[in-house]
């Protein structure tokens, strides 16, 4: 069942628990993926290195686009995650207020709950993924209440930060030639933010 299938009709706590779920496992699967992703961007940084240590200066600028890339895609799988986080979020808060009302038998209150959360905005801006900490609390709050999180949302240009990632490789073979840990640890940090998006302004 999908998250609008859950609200084409009016769900019990139960279905919504079963939707939960759901969204769980969807939780467990992208957190893998991103695994994946990070443990392949470590060894394109790797493939970088030894390619700056030969002088293939064009097989390094190719690494860099494909750190690139890999970037944009690790902010989609993100994003991604942040609407699961957020939909995980609801339906808790949900399903807890259901089951207090179905437990007291107060059918009515429990329809106007459901009513309420489905004419909200909340869905809309669950499935958007981009929703401020604020905005999202503020409109949880005005029908059940809960926590909050967090999405930061980029987009790149190609070869932008190209020069930083090539000072900061300089400097983690340096690092490590010379077995300097906190060096070392500076030096990633550098390579780290090279590769990140840079936010654009709206055009």
């Amino acid at each position: 069942m999908s998250w609008w299938d859950l609200f084409r009709k009016s769900p019990t706590a139960n279905d919504i628990r079963v939707q939960l779920k759901e969204t769980e496992h969807g939780q467990k699967k992208m957190r893998r993926d991103l695994d994946i992703k990070e443990r392949e961007k470590n060894a394109k940084i790797s493939q970088a290195k030894t390619a700056k240590q030969d002088g293939k200066q064009e097989l390094l600028r190719d690494l860099f686009r494909e750190l690139r890339q890999m970037e944009i895609a690790n902010g989609y799988l993100n994003k991604d995650l942040r609407r699961l986080s957020l939909e995980k979020v609801a339906l808790t808060a949900l399903a807890r207020k259901l089951e207090m009302l179905e437990r007291r038998k107060d059918r009515k209150s429990a329809q106007i709950l459901l009513t309420s959360f489905q004419e909200s905005a909340i869905r809309r801006k669950i499935d958007e993924g981009e929703v401020d900490d604020e905005a999202f609390n503020t409109l949880l709050e005005e029908i059940l209440g809960d926590e909050e999180l967090a999405l930061t949302t980029e987009r790149v240009k190609e070869d932008a930060g190209f020069a930083d990632f090539e000072q900061a490789l300089d400097k983690m073979m340096k690092a490590e030639a010379g077995a300097e840990d906190e060096e070392l640890s500076q030096a990633l940090d550098e390579v780290e933010r090279a590769i990140k998006s840079e936010r654009l302004a709206d055009a």
